[in-house]
């Protein structure tokens, strides 16, 4: 069971490491993106305190602190939630999650945030404890790929769902 754990927080590491990269990048139009999820609200301290929570649960994580997957849950649950309600909106928001691309949101931004709240329960809810080197190796690898699949799973999902085949 600590792999499981351990792959968890390796996931939720590698994806949010991720977002943070994409968005330090494209700062500028994540920024501009800020209004479209959340309307109202001045988007520059909003996109710090994203970039911070972002940070601070990484930082968590790496610490072995249950309270990075409990950060985690939290944010991925409340990016679902504004995605939804872009989305109820009609508004016409961009997914800057990883920064630099600038898809429109759709249910699959909503979804990955699901499945992302679900890893940080599974690795929350998951004991740790001792583990030898090739069990890390092979929830490091798994946690990659599973990792990858997240931060490329709006674009796995157009291609999967594409009607025009």
């Amino acid at each position: 069971m600590p792999y499981i754990e351990l792959g968890c927080r390796a996931v939720l590491c590698f994806v949010f490491l991720a977002a943070l990269a994409g968005k330090a990048t494209g700062w500028r139009a994540f920024v501009s993106s800020v209004p479209g999820l959340a309307p109202g609200l001045p988007a520059a301290p909003v996109a710090v305190a994203v970039l911070a929570a972002e940070s601070a649960a990484v930082a968590l994580l790496v610490l072995g602190e249950r309270a990075g997957f409990v950060l985690a849950a939290v944010m991925t649950a409340a990016f679902a939630a504004a995605i939804l309600q872009a989305l109820r909106r009609g508004s016409a928001a961009t997914c800057r999650c990883f920064g630099v691309t600038a898809a429109p949101l759709g249910r699959a931004h909503v979804v990955r945030n699901l499945l992302l709240v679900a890893v940080a329960v599974i690795g929350w809810a998951t004991p740790g404890g001792s583990v030898e080197l090739a069990g890390v190796a092979l929830a490091l690898v798994a946690a990659a790929v599973l990792a990858a699949v997240l931060v490329l799973f709006d674009d796995l999902a157009d291609l999967l769902l594409e009607r025009n085949l």
